[in-house]
């Protein structure tokens, strides 16, 4: 039988499907060995409001991503999204114990900002060093080895509402899973779509989904905060079957294959008709009439919360929009017009193996899941880090023992 290295899993609970990738933990990092997904009617707006529904495309998913292989999931990282995600600010401060800042120093002052009051509806998810502060001086982003004797930090809360959380991990049980970490959905579509130096001059990134919009800042190399809008494809959608008198299943196949939020010139479509009635002529131009202004309502929203946080001018690097609103034709110049800043598409990389299936901005958060949830994880660091220390066969079979021993 032939051995693996363990297996990292990232589920991605859309309001359109949910997403599950597969990736290898190998000596050159994480490379894919796996990818489903399936139609789900059980989310909304990144909420699970059915939970059979929801398990059964989990199930489907799960199938078709383990297709070929009899892959044991050694470590599991979740998406979360939805308006019940919210951030705050916090500050703690430790000493420094040998006038050099070690890994244990940045944990214990990382734990001092962190134990704050918070609502007993909600918990904490993720906790960003937004800047580390050592004797006084500010915008540090990395304190290790640094002489000091006093570390600060900024510390950036990402908080969940319980209950929302609590159907993930239901869901996640009755197919015989657990989630390790949970993942700001935001977050994650930035990382796989961005670099390092646009998120550090400065960028927005906005995850339009089927029913909710994604926005991530990034200043400095940290992020600035986040929002979740409650609008997205589905909208687009609405719009065409209200506008063209058809169903949603028609609507949706014309969005994708003649929408455009942009005018076009002048094309005759056919269309089905409802009931009984015959298929009907169109003008292409006529979808982006309907498209168009919903494109931009979704646009505005997002550039009036950039306003309101006082960051729509200071990005350089501009908007990359990615999900599934990443395929709309005309997308970028309308972007362009509402911003007045670079916009770009941003497509998911950075993996390897078959990572060509997961390319399309669709897939950035399953994509950008795997990615922080490797490097947000003690257990995953430490692990790969003995891939530098020990021969492969030795780091596999130990690998193998102590994640059994871990989880």
């Amino acid at each position: 039988m032939a051995k693996h290295y363990p297996t990292v899993a990232g589920v991605d609970f859309g309001s359109s499907k949910v997403v599950v990738l597969l990736c290898e933990m190998t000596p050159d990092g994480l490379e894919v060995v796996g990818f489903g997904e399936a139609e789900s009617s059980g989310v909304r707006k990144g909420v699970i409001v059915n939970i059979d529904s929801t398990v059964i495309a989990l199930t489907q998913a799960l199938e078709e991503a383990k297709r070929g292989s009899a892959r044991q999931i050694d470590y599991l990282v979740a998406g979360v999204t939805g308006s019940h995600i919210q951030t705050m600010t916090s500050q703690g401060m430790v000493p420094i114990r040998d006038q050099e800042v070690k890994t244990t120093d940045v944990q214990r002052v990382i734990e001092a900002a962190s134990a704050v009051n918070i609502p007993l509806d909600r918990e904490v998810i993720q906790a960003l060093p937004l800047e580390f502060i050592i004797d006084g001086q500010d915008g540090i982003q990395e304190p290790l080895s640094m002489y000091g004797k006093r570390l600060e930090v900024n510390l950036l809360l990402i908080t969940g509402a319980i209950t929302p959380l609590e159907n993930i991990r239901r869901c996640l049980q009755k197919v015989g899973l657990k989630a390790h970490h949970f993942i700001s959905s935001a977050l994650a579509s930035a990382r796989s779509t961005t670099t390092p130096e646009e998120r550090e001059a400065g960028v927005c990134v906005l995850d339009i989904g089927a029913a909710s919009t994604d926005l991530a800042v990034f200043q400095d190399g940290a992020v600035r905060f986040i929002r979740t809008l409650p609008m997205g494809g589905m909208h687009l959608t609405n719009d065409l079957a209200v506008g063209l008198k058809t169903t949603l299943n028609e609507a949706q196949k014309l969005k994708h294959a003649y929408g455009a939020a942009v005018d076009l010139i002048e094309e005759e479509i056919s269309i089905p008709g409802l009931s009984e009635s015959g298929p009907r002529t169109i003008s292409r131009r006529m979808l982006s009439q309907i498209l168009q202004p919903r494109m931009d309502e979704i646009l505005m929203m997002c550039k009036s919360e950039l306003s309101k946080e006082g960051v729509d001018e200071a990005l350089p690097s501009g908007i990359v929009i990615t999900g599934g609103a990443g395929h709309l034709k005309g997308i970028l110049s309308s972007a362009e017009r509402v911003f007045r800043l670079p916009v770009r598409v941003g497509r998911p990389g950075g993996l390897g193996g078959m990572s060509d299936m997961v390319t399309s901005p669709s897939y950035a958060t399953a994509v950008g899941l795997m990615e922080l949830g490797y490097e947000i994880s003690d257990e995953l660091q430490f692990f790969a880090n003995l891939f530098e220390k020990k021969g492969l066969r030795r780091v596999q079979s130990q690998l193998n023992r102590w994640f059994k021993d871990f989880f």
